[in-house]
């Protein structure tokens, strides 16, 4: 039977949204550059406006996420279902930048479409409304955009459920620790449903490690005890070599766990509250004024951009079925007719004796 780890190595989110610090920076670096290059001859202002480098975009990413996980709880939109909007919105903002895309319009959609993801009906209509002059039609437009974006790669696994059943597990080994490991559940969630969010640990940890380093942040000893201990039969065939091999996986996994708990400290929960206060609403304020002002002019409308390629693709169909391109690359009706007339003259379809 495979591991929890062999299946989740099997995932399109391990095969295709994990990096190493250093190859997720580099492409963030990269989608920046090529987004420079792409907005500054289309800016009416000359000279064009500076626009935001990597960190800036990054801080702008967060920010947005924040507005994301508010509107998500303003709509009563599940733990689960908000987890992965915000998943899909952070993974969009890799390989796409927040200058080309309207951050405002491409959160709606990421929530409309979490839902969609993992199976939870929210009627599309009832959304719009709960946004202020927001229509049904401006959250479907950036739909198709989002997919390409998450490379149609829509399985999102969060630490959420494995938690759950660690949970369990110490509830069995321990029950008379409940009090304690009620406490530890609850504030793991809390950072769970904020601080992994608000950070880069899904591209870089599994979900079981994002887990086990909430819970070393909560109580280090409930992870220690949930670590396995030496199996006897390893022990009874060479314990000297057993205890090597387990305190050296054990050294492994803690420092995994501790690598991604650092992560996490850098946005606790309470960070939330923290980013509408005034010190950080002031920091923000100029950086959401360059990006207004260095966007892309040509994709700002997702309505419109939508509308544009429908416009070509019917085009597109119009000239098919009125046989205009076949017709340049093989010829009119009249000279394929031709053609075939004269093969179902002959006798032999494959033409006379050699």
């Amino acid at each position: 039977m495979a591991t929890e780890d062999a299946r989740y190595r099997q995932s399109s989110q391990f095969r295709l949204w994990s990096f190493s610090p250093s190859s997720l920076q580099e492409l963030r670096r990269k989608t920046n550059s090529l987004a420079r290059q792409q907005i500054a001859p289309r800016l009416p202002a000359d000279p064009p406006p500076e626009p935001l480098n990597v960190d800036e975009e990054l801080q702008l990413v967060k920010f947005y996420t924040v507005e994301l996980l508010r509107a998500a709880e303003f709509c009563k939109i599940p733990t689960d279902s908000r987890s992965t909007a915000a998943i899909f919105l952070r993974r969009f903002y890799v390989t796409n930048s927040i200058m080309t895309y309207p951050p405002t319009e491409l959160l709606k959609t990421c929530l409309f479409f979490g839902c969609k993801a993992d199976g939870v009906y929210y009627p599309l209509g009832q959304l719009a409304k709960m946004f202020p002059n927001t229509t049904s039609e401006q959250i479907l437009a950036g739909e198709y955009l989002l997919c390409q974006g998450l490379r149609f790669a829509f399985d999102v696994r969060h630490p959420l459920r494995p938690l759950e059943g660690a949970i369990l597990e110490l509830r069995k080994r321990f029950p008379d620790e409940e009090r304690r490991i009620q406490k530890a559940h609850a504030r793991t969630r809390e950072i769970l449903k904020f601080s992994s969010l608000m950070t880069d640990a899904y591209f870089h940890f599994s979900p079981s490690q994002i887990m086990m380093a909430a819970l070393l942040m909560v109580d280090e000893e409930l992870v220690d005890r949930l670590l396995p201990p030496v199996s006897p039969g390893d022990a009874s065939a060479d314990p000297a070599r057993a205890t090597g091999l387990h305190s050296s996986l054990r050294d492994k996994i803690m420092l995994t766990i501790k690598s991604c708990r650092t992560m996490l400290e850098e946005e606790r929960p309470e960070r939330m509250k923290e980013f509408w206060g005034p010190e950080n609403v002031k920091h923000l304020k100029p950086l959401r004024r360059r990006l207004k002002q260095s966007r892309d002019p040509d994709r700002a409308d997702l309505v419109a951009l939508q509308r544009a390629r429908r416009d070509y693709a019917a085009k597109q169909d119009k000239k098919k079925a009125d046989g205009t391109e076949d017709g340049a690359v093989f010829g009119d009706n009249d000279s394929r007719d031709a053609k075939r007339r004269k093969v179902e003259k002959q006798d032999d379809v494959f033409g006379p004796p050699l």
